[in-house]
């Protein structure tokens, strides 16, 4: 008798129900975390000059940790805005996902599409080295 009592539609959809546009807008937000603790390893990782490349090293493991789990989190953000849009679950949270996440590409590419020639300032960068010895360019 049990048996005969149809399920209720929320417990039907399974994973198709759930807040896709939430869940993209959560992992943007996670995807700019990522981001601000990699600049906060890189900035740790920097030592003195002449000291070697050991503050680099010590910090390597959790760089690589950190942009492996930023680069999954943008990629599920990626796909739950896609499921969003699809399953139409919540679109508005997934096209703000979106957004975010075009920013934050944005935002780490600039550095990438500025001259080579010219500075973020807009100076030419001056032809000689800061240092040379007895007018010998090394």
């Amino acid at each position: 008798m049990t048996g005969d009592v149809p399920a209720s539609p929320g417990v039907r959809r399974g994973w198709r129900g759930w807040a896709w546009g939430w869940v993209a807008l959560g992992a943007a937000i996670m995807a700019w975390g990522g981001v601000f603790v990699l600049v906060l390893l890189v900035f740790a990782s920097v030592g003195s000059p002449g000291d070697g490349d050991n503050a680099l090293r010590s910090v390597r493991p959790l760089l690589l940790v950190t942009l492996s789990l930023t680069g999954t989190v943008a990629l599920a953000c990626v796909t739950a805005s896609v499921l969003a849009f699809r399953l139409r679950r919540q679109p508005a949270g997934g096209g703000v996902a979106l957004a975010l996440l075009a920013l934050l590409l944005l935002v780490l590419l600039i550095p990438s599409l500025t001259s080579r020639h010219t500075s973020v300032a807009g100076v030419l960068p001056a032809t000689l080295p800061i240092w040379q010895v007895a007018g010998v360019q090394g």
